[in-house]
């Protein structure tokens, strides 16, 4: 069995890589090439740029896979560029889709947010989030054209090895810095879910085992402890 993950040196991406060797995949990645991490075997390494559809095609050519894992890149585009290559589709999104996440308002958005809470379908409130959205709708479309079967994931916040951007730096600095006022939003009374990359990558690869159950569904990521 081959399985092909974009992304493969990110947070989650390297237990996500160690749990499909564990499971006896051939494993090949597609990323940048600009860091490389250990792996608990060798696995192929494809170096492009995942985020436009001429890189895409130009880095994977004619090869077809198993299963495919999208933790990175420019989503709509790698669903479109896997309809010919793979039966499996498993891509990662983040919470950001949650119109709630972007309205300012706590008392919209209860902690933590259900899968099915309304989505940001207003470009003008925030583009990104918006585009988040669209490259979801392009990979269930996908699914319910029977290009291949897939199952989705939002990502919160991931914490822990490779974060990209430890989360409590701002709090480490201040008190590095000797500054004793802290600005907290809603009187101290916001809460935000985090992920801790292994938990994260856990589930991912729980998609991977139970095929039939996860088929068609998109699911929320977050630890269980807040």
């Amino acid at each position: 069995m081959k399985a092909l993950v974009v992304g493969g040196t990110g947070p989650t991406g390297p237990f996500i890589v160690n749990g499909l060797l564990k499971r006896g995949y051939e494993v090949t990645i597609f990323h940048r090439g600009t860091h490389e991490v250990a792996f608990s075997r060798e696995v192929e390494h494809i170096h492009g740029d995942p985020h436009f559809p001429e890189t895409i095609e130009q880095a994977l050519g004619g090869k077809s896979f198993d299963l495919a894992v999208i933790t990175y890149g420019r989503l709509r585009h790698l669903a479109e560029a896997m309809k010919k290559r793979t039966g499996r589709f498993i891509s990662v999104g983040g919470g950001g889709a949650y119109r709630a996440s972007w309205l300012g308002n706590t008392e919209t958005a209860p902690v933590p947010l259900g899968e099915d809470s309304p989505l940001q379908t207003d470009p003008e409130l925030h583009k990104l989030s918006y585009q988040i959205v669209v490259s979801e709708k392009a990979v269930m479309e996908a699914h319910q054209q029977g290009h291949y079967v897939a199952t989705h994931f939002r990502y919160p916040w991931i914490y822990g090895p490779n974060a990209l951007a430890p989360s409590e730096w701002c709090i480490m600095r201040r008190a590095l810095d000797g500054r004793k006022q802290l600005i907290l939003p809603c009187g101290g009374l916001s809460l935000h879910s985090r992920g801790y990359a292994e938990n994260a990558a856990h589930a991912v690869l729980l998609a991977v085992d139970k095929p039939i159950e996860s088929a068609g569904q998109i699911y929320n990521v977050a630890d269980d402890r807040v």
